[in-house]
């Protein structure tokens, strides 16, 4: 399986005039300009994807289901759900609607945290594995887990207010897989030269060897012919096809979170001390500096007419960035058997690190637009949400330390 494991979920933005659209419940109200988020569906969202991933946890953990069982779950939502997902997508998608300024935003911000990550990895690494890490630590630090869980936030936020902002998830997916991770693949394919120098390898055949994996991946090619049925078929998918389309795309919301969760079990047991600064660092770009830099472009790239629009565009793009890592990155290590503890242990911590983040975030971005009477009582809401995922998070580790003593 390919970086088709980031998943699809259902069928598918920084100035301080900013407004959003909050529940009565919470008693806010918003200033001058149409509403940029619906707040109030985030944490459900959360909830629902955190959640139907925790199943997915126990069901491994517990051993209920086996690995052979998962792996075959793996294959149903990576080879049929999600390409037929993506493929009615990219049919009924209007180019005419796509704010192409903000794509080019992310490929820059995307590009800069890749040689960044990849040139100090070069840079510090030790020579015995420097080819491997500077693979695929950057491919770690800009390839986003944008349908899984990406899908289902941006649903939850953009919905009601700006639901044009969808289907970018799905033009900005490929962005990584068919530009930055070809430079990914061909550092480990160099790697794996080294340390076989029994077999030949010209450059060509290594940079083709890097290409194959990009043009096996049901993503790249599932990309291209929805594209090409787009203007084929007119933005319009016959009956018989989109009910069968339908019936597949509907089941890869579920499935593929729950095989995410089934794909953490054992993952942090991998980790060792010497990981842990290398880890932290990743984690770092991914969720810190990914964000802030998506932002940062759009900011300087994008040419909206409209203050509401740029300022939107703009908000939504830091949200994205804070987008976990992918579970198809741990994939590619396990293919190539490099860095396999670290990536995969990386992507459980970013995955669960990310959800409080995001949350946050999307309630500091509505803070400009608040109504500053209520904005105390809102804050308390926040607090105590808050608060609850802390002390279950408290008791973990309580019990993780007790396990450890014994």
């Amino acid at each position: 399986m390919d970086s088709y494991i980031d998943f699809g979920a259902k069928n598918l933005s920084s100035s301080a005039n900013m407004s959003i659209s909050l529940p009565e419940q919470v008693g806010l109200n918003v200033t001058d300009g149409p509403p940029s988020m619906s707040i109030s569906r985030l944490f459900p969202a959360l909830l629902e994807c955190f959640g139907i991933i925790l199943c997915g946890y126990i069901a491994g953990r517990a051993n209920i289901i086996t690995s052979t069982q998962a792996k075959g779950l793996g294959n149903f939502v990576s080879r049929f759900a999600l390409p037929a997902l993506l493929f009615k997508n990219m049919v009924v998608l209007n180019f005419s609607d796509v704010n192409w300024s903000f794509l080019y935003s992310i490929l820059v911000a995307k590009a800069a945290v890749f040689f960044l990550v990849c040139v100090l990895t070069l840079l510090v690494a030790s020579p015995e594995n420097r080819f491997s890490k500077a693979g695929l630590f950057p491919i770690f630090a800009t390839q986003s887990n944008d349908f899984a869980l990406g899908y289902p936030i941006v649903e939850a936020l953009y919905q009601t207010t700006y639901p044009e902002y969808l289907q970018y998830i799905y033009l900005v997916a490929p962005i990584s897989l068919m530009m930055l991770n070809p430079l990914g693949f061909i550092f480990c394919e160099i790697q794996k030269w080294r340390d076989n120098r029994t077999v030949s390898h010209s450059k060509i055949k290594i940079v083709g060897l890097a290409l194959l994996r990009v043009l096996q991946n049901p993503i790249v090619f599932m990309v291209f012919i929805g594209i090409a049925s787009n203007f084929i078929l007119g933005q319009r998918i016959p009956d018989y096809l989109e009910n069968f389309l339908d019936g597949l795309g509907s089941s890869f919301s579920g499935s593929a979170l729950f095989y995410l969760g089934l794909t953490m079990v054992g993952q942090t047991k991998k980790l060792t001390k010497g990981m842990f600064v290398a880890l932290i660092l990743l984690i770092t770009a991914k969720l810190l500096m990914m964000p802030f830099l998506c932002r940062e472009m759009v900011e300087l790239l994008d040419k909206s007419s409209s203050t509401v629009n740029h300022t939107s565009l703009s908000n939504y793009a830091f949200l994205y960035g804070v987008f976990p890592a992918a579970p198809g990155v741990a994939i590619f290590a396990t293919q190539f058997n490099m860095e396999v503890g670290i990536i995969t242990s990386g992507m459980v911590i970013s995955t669960f690190v990310s959800a409080p983040i995001m949350y946050v975030s999307a309630w500091l971005l509505t803070i400009p637009s608040m109504d500053p009477n209520p904005l105390a009582s809102a804050l308390q809401n926040v607090s105590f949400d808050i608060s609850i995922v802390s002390l279950v998070s408290l008791v973990g580790v309580g019990k993780m330390k007790y396990h450890c003593t014994l």
